[in-house]
Formats: C-alpha cells, sequence, structure tokens
C-alpha cells in the first residue's frame, strides 16, 4: 500500500527527532500491507507488522490466528511470543485520570511515548483518538500521536460501499485538526492502493 500524510503541529523533521527511523520504519509497515477485503483484516495485518517490530499494544484483534498470515513474510514469530513481550502501560492515555482509555499501538523513544491509532470506524471514534493524543501531550508522555485511516473508504471498499457509509477518511479528518486546535502534534497518514 501506498499513503498520504499531513503533519499537524509537526513535520517530518520533527518525526526524526522523535526517532530518525519512526518515519521509515511506519512508511515501511503502510507499504508492506496486502489489499484485504474488510477493516478487520487490516487491523490484524497492522497488529502483526506493528508488534513484530516491538510496538505494544492494548488489544489482540478479535480473530486473530495464532501464526500471522503467510503473506506478510514474518518469521519465527507467534501471538504467544509476542503477548509475552507486550507492555499495555505505553498504550494508556492517561495516567492521572480515571479513564480506560487506550491507544491502538504505542512504543517508547527516548523522547516520549509515541501512539499510534489505526481507526477504521466511525469519525466520531477519530475525536476520541485526538482526545486521546492531547491528554498524553498534556501529561508530558506523548512525543508523538500517529492516526492512520484510509485515504478513500469508498474507492478502497468499492465491492462493499454500504459497510463503509460514516468511515473516517483522510481528507475529514486532515480538515477536522485544525478546526478543533489541538496543541499535539500529531501525524495523520491515508493508506491507499
Amino acid at each position: 500500500m501506498k499513503c498520504d500524510h499531513f503533519f499537524y503541529n509537526c513535520s517530518r523533521e520533527y518525526v526524526d527527532t522523535v526517532d530518525s527511523d519512526l518515519f521509515d520504519d511506519i512508511v515501511g509497515v503502510i507499504s508492506h500491507l496486502p489489499k484485504r477485503d474488510t477493516q478487520s483484516d487490516i487491523n490484524k495485518d497492522l497488529f502483526w507488522l506493528l508488534t513484530i517490530d516491538k510496538w505494544s499494544y492494548d488489544s489482540t484483534p478479535s480473530g486473530t490466528p495464532e501464526m500471522p498470515p503467510r503473506d506478510l513474510n514474518i518469521k519465527d514469530t507467534s501471538l504467544k511470543d509476542i503477548k509475552k513481550n507486550n507492555n499495555h502501560e505505553l498504550c494508556r492515555s492517561t495516567t492521572t485520570l480515571d479513564a480506560g482509555w487506550c491507544a491502538d499501538f504505542a512504543k517508547k523513544y527516548p523522547t516520549g511515548i509515541v501512539q499510534l491509532e489505526a481507526q477504521f470506524g466511525k469519525v466520531e471514534s477519530m475525536f476520541k483518538d485526538f482526545c486521546g493524543f492531547k491528554i498524553g501531550r498534556h501529561e508530558k508522555r506523548l512525543a508523538l500521536g500517529i492516526e492512520v485511516v484510509l485515504s478513500n473508504p469508498n474507492d478502497y471498499f468499492a465491492h462493499r460501499r454500504n459497510a463503509v457509509g460514516g468511515m473516517v477518511y483522510f481528507d475529514i479528518a486532515k480538515m477536522t485538526l485544525p478546526a478543533i486546535g489541538l496543541d499535539c502534534p500529531i501525524w495523520l497518514i491515508g493508506i491507499k492502493e
């Protein structure tokens, strides 16, 4: 897959200051995503591709098999191995509020935590993701929030357009960020063929 990028309160150079390999690592994960028929299958692929690169996760996607799909070319790992090495605490959106919010994925860097949300749901869910990034930044834990969406769900899922009505997409997320005026760095990524 290919991707669109929008940097809100940050830049490609800022991403490089968080970690010099972060941009290429995330773009590499996106480029290894095969075309899938459902959002849940994309979530499972992201799960495997990110956790093999030592990203922690909030929860295992429903229906995730014990071994990664062969077409992802991931060797020598299993779901059991990944679960054993997970640091769920990194995914918490807040450590001071009594809220159970967690990002989908997170990784610790010297400059702070990077949290990644894979949002293939309704537009309303995107706001929760952005709010979680803001809280993490307010608590001085979050170095960067990454929001991954589809660039155009109607094109990607042309075979099932009724199932993607109201789904968040790249342009609506890109227009929303400046309108709501968050003060945290967010890297928006749109997945496309």
